[in-house]
């Protein structure tokens, strides 16, 4: 028997974004943490440019690693802020009712989440092609009661 899934919508977090990015800087480090072993065991460039071979040297290489893992770290915290601040600073608005996500399951008019988060006063108005647009629809239902009668 069939298992019904329900379809849910990829909902851009924190989480997911940052997991995505995540794994591929750390791919990037681990791979540079090869080239750094590989370079000290395998002696690259004697094998490359036919430079004097020299012994591998495990403390410097140990003191690479650290240093590349140190920076992995400061990148990755560093994205982690960044896209936090991405994420958080976008707002998902219905594009029907202009009602705004505040949570996975509940949505609040945007009216009120600008009067809650700052000190702004909302009046309402109305823009010269909405303006234009309405007097048209005005004009033209006031033609066709006048065409009816």
């Amino acid at each position: 028997m069939a298992q019904m899934h329900e379809n849910k919508a990829f909902v851009l977090t924190v989480t997911n974004g940052y997991s995505y990015v995540a794994g591929w800087q750390w791919a990037a480090f681990v791979i540079l943490l090869l080239f750094v072993w590989a370079n000290e065991l395998l002696n690259i460039p004697t094998l490359l440019y036919g430079v004097p071979e020299r012994e591998p040297d495990i403390v410097r290489a140990c003191v690479m690693t650290a240093g590349v893992l140190i920076t992995g770290i400061i990148t990755v915290g560093n994205t982690y802020l960044q896209q936090r601040r991405i994420v958080k600073g976008m707002l998902a608005v219905c594009s029907y009712c202009r009602k705004i996500r505040i949570d996975e399951s509940a949505w609040k008019e945007l009216e009120s989440i600008l009067s809650d988060h700052s000190a702004i006063a909302l009046t309402h108005s109305i823009c010269p092609d909405c303006y234009e647009k309405e007097m048209n629809t005005i004009i033209h239902s006031g033609d066709n009661k006048a065409a009816t009668e």
